[in-house]
């Protein structure tokens, strides 16, 4: 059904098991995985005129966030590995997440995107937003949500 599965993470414990989630599915279907992690750039006000924040501080703002980033989908390249599929990294900065989730699927030819839910409800939820949610809402490629 599917041939190339997207699975985007963001580095916590239900993406982890959406992760294997998503592998089970993709080895069942013969399907490839692409791993993603959307990386959310050093908010403006750290480093913008008048800002008083050491350069290193940034760099290490930088550092730290690319490090996570490579750990997260380096889950999925160990899941794949582990599965015998056929895998790639992709890893961008954006300022809005599910955007980063659906332009990468578009790019890397996917046919599918595999994601987790937190299952967020209420004020949390409309604190924290849903980055799930928005993929569904605006993705033209067909969303698995694992919950």
């Amino acid at each position: 059904m599917f041939k190339h599965i997207l699975i985007p993470t963001d580095g916590s414990e239900t993406a982890a098991k959406a992760i294997k989630a998503g592998i089970a599915l993709a080895k069942e279907m013969g399907a490839r995985v692409t791993g993603y992690h959307a990386r959310e750039p050093v908010p403006l006000h750290l480093y913008r005129e008048g800002a008083v924040v050491d350069r290193r501080l940034i760099e290490d703002f930088e550092r730290r966030a690319e490090e996570f980033a490579k750990k997260s989908v380096g889950a999925v390249a160990v899941a794949a590995k582990a599965a015998g599929l056929r895998y790639k990294s992709v890893v961008t900065k954006t300022t809005v997440p599910y955007k980063g989730i659906i332009n990468a699927a578009k790019e890397q030819g996917c046919d599918a995107i595999f994601i987790s839910s937190h299952g967020r409800h209420g004020l949390k939820r409309m604190l924290l937003g849903s980055v799930t949610q928005e993929v569904l809402a605006h993705s033209d490629l067909p969303v698995l949500v694992f919950r």
